[in-house]
């Protein structure tokens, strides 16, 4: 039976060498690639011959954001609930996230008379979300029919989740502001987006000021201690246990020493364990483009994807992530990095490529900026774009201390290279790319890259003094503004453009080598608007549900906004518990 307890070996310090990425004894090759017979368990086993080690009416695998909202749920309903996640502490991906939260039609824009109207909405949804088939005139406005049926509960149901969790004194949440202005969508400059700003909300501290990730996840864990939900720590997903019917009735976990604890769920079990980032095996079968590292938590390693395509799971939407540009010296040293560059910090600033030319617009959406690392030259058969290179001077370094991957004021960081010319700092890049060059396949810089990088600086000092960029339109978005303004605070710029400044023409200049990377990935088991996991047929897998990165997101490729991973991850993870409630007692288990 379930013991009530949670493991006590965790200390502050395992916390913080986690939430890091740095505890390697995690990260691991895939998961569960044995067969039954591994965990002792056979397929003429029948669940009442097993000697089970715990026995509740739902669990939940993985405690991170969905798995804490869809435990705290079930539990509200009545539910016995017991977590097990891989990791020695709760979080996941979301301890180290920004906290964002995408709530279309909140309480804070209602309060500020902002009108998000569920079609309006759902149009902008589809618009990035199916970009080749959008149609406002056609049925479900060219959406695949079952992503169409779960942005519909989306928005019907995440503003009831966030305020049950309130009310369950798990979460409380602020509008995500710069100043008075209500952060913009990623999109806002779509004709499609009829409410542009204010869909994301934050954690709020107990003083009022903006929390984070890791004041969700502080929050959840009380909420988690307050109501008596046991927590299994270091407790590792290793085989989903079905009835002679294909229900999933249980789960064999695997403990730190390697013995197995087999956990009975007579109402369903919840898949929240994360993607697979840190699977890089996986990330070269199945991304769409050459990824170093990435944001999430290093026990993301895609264990839902084997354990469910083994219950008899389809798989979606494998090829997309949530991109995030990384210091690829970080993500070489160790892939789980502290953070993504969310925006490129600075006004003096550019990223060139190896042809040493600008790319993109470099205070646009991260998810944007690293698809273009994806770009293929078809004749020199390679990525021009596969390392990016962002060059600043003393002003951005100065002003923008502080601000990833800029190092604080009075302080270094061994991704930073400088020198006091351009053509020096060229020199440096090409050093430094020579040294890892076996983790690149010998990236190096084109031989004029020098020339092209100060023809590219004269351009841009020409575009940055005229206040418009006539290749990449920076500044003129919306998010860029926002992303601008919002980390280090606005500096005095005098041009008519705040996002450019003139870069100085003596040095020192600086130099950052960036990546391709992910928050997570976010392909998975495909799951229908009630969260169950569907199989080949497209027929639900009684008893599985899955919801967060671990699943095939409805978003396809898109990344509407800020929110828009863990909106749907807390909301899905609610879904998931309360139809696993209601379906149980339907079917006489309640």
């Amino acid at each position: 039976m379930a013991d009530g307890t949670k493991d006590t070996k965790d200390t502050n310090q395992s916390r913080r060498k986690f939430l890091g990425g740095a505890t390697t004894g995690l990260v691991a090759t895939g998961l569960a690639t044995g067969s039954l017979a591994a965990t002792g368990l056979n397929q003429q086993d029948r669940h009442q011959e097993i000697n089970w080690d715990s026995e509740v009416d739902i669990l939940v695998v993985g405690g991170g954001a969905a798995g804490c909202s869809a435990a705290i749920t079930a539990n509200a309903l009545g539910n016995q609930v017991m977590i097990i996640e891989k990791a020695p502490v709760l979080g996941g991906t979301a301890a180290k996230s920004v906290g964002g939260i995408w709530v279309p039609n909140n309480k804070f824009m209602r309060e500020a008379g902002f009108e998000d109207k569920r079609e309006d909405c759902l149009k902008y949804m589809i618009r990035l979300s199916f970009p080749t088939s959008y149609n406002p005139e056609i049925k479900y406005f060219g959406a695949e029919e079952g992503a169409y049926r779960q942005m519909e509960r989306y928005y019907d149901n995440v503003n009831r989740v966030i305020e049950d969790l309130e009310q369950q004194d798990a979460l409380q949440l602020m509008a995500l502001k710069a100043g008075e202005h209500f952060m913009p969508d990623y999109f806002a400059h779509l004709p499609e987006n009829k409410a542009p700003a204010g869909r994301a909300l934050v954690p709020r501290q107990a003083d009022g000021s903006m929390g984070n990730g890791a004041e969700m996840m502080r929050r959840f864990g009380e909420a988690l201690r307050e109501k008596r939900i046991p927590v299994k720590t270091r407790h590792r997903a290793k085989q989903l246990i079905q009835d002679e019917n294909g229900r999933a009735i249980g789960l064999v976990a695997e403990k730190r020493d390697g013995t197995l604890y087999k956990i009975k769920a007579n109402r369903g079990v919840i898949f929240t364990t994360g993607g697979f980032t840190h699977n890089k095996q996986m990330r070269l079968d199945f991304l769409k483009g050459p990824v170093f590292g990435g944001c999430a938590a290093p026990t993301c390693e895609g264990d839902f994807v084997h354990i469910g395509t083994r219950a008899g799971a389809q798989l979606g939407n494998m090829n997309n992530a949530w991109w995030a540009q990384l210091p690829l010296e970080q993500a070489l040293d160790n892939p789980s990095v502290p953070t993504g560059i969310w925006c490129s910090p600075g006004d003096s600033m550019i990223q060139v490529n190896r042809n040493g030319e600008r790319f993109f617009d470099e205070k646009f959406v991260y998810n944007e900026r690293t698809q273009a690392h994806f770009a293929w030259d078809p004749v020199s058969a390679s990525y021009p774009n596969l390392l990016s290179f962002m060059i600043y001077d003393q002003r951005t370094a100065d002003q923008y201390a502080g601000f990833a991957p800029i190092p604080p004021t009075g302080s270094s960081a061994s991704h930073v290279m400088s020198a006091d010319t351009l053509e020096a700092l060229a020199a440096v890049i090409e050093k430094k790319l020579l040294d890892i060059a076996a983790e690149t396949a010998g990236f190096s810089l084109q031989e004029d890259f020098s020339n092209q990088l100060n023809k590219t600086i004269e351009r841009f000092n020409q575009f940055a003094s005229a206040g418009t960029d006539k290749d990449f339109s920076r500044g003129k978005q919306p998010i860029d503004q926002f992303f601008h303004f919002f980390g280090p605070g606005q500096p005095v710029n005098s041009y008519p453009n705040a996002t450019m400044h003139p870069i100085a023409s003596t040095g020192p200049y600086y130099a950052v080598i960036m990546a391709a990377g992910t928050l997570d990935t976010k392909g998975g088991p495909k799951i229908n608007e009630h969260a169950q996991v569907l199989d080949t047929e497209g027929q639900p897998i009684p008893g599985l549900y899955g919801a967060g990165n671990c699943i095939a997101s409805f978003s396809g490729p898109a990344y509407w906004a800020g929110g828009a991973t863990l909106g749907p991850a807390l909301t899905f993870g609610s879904i998931a518990a309360s139809h696993a409630t209601q379906n149980a007692q339907t079917v006489g288990l309640g």
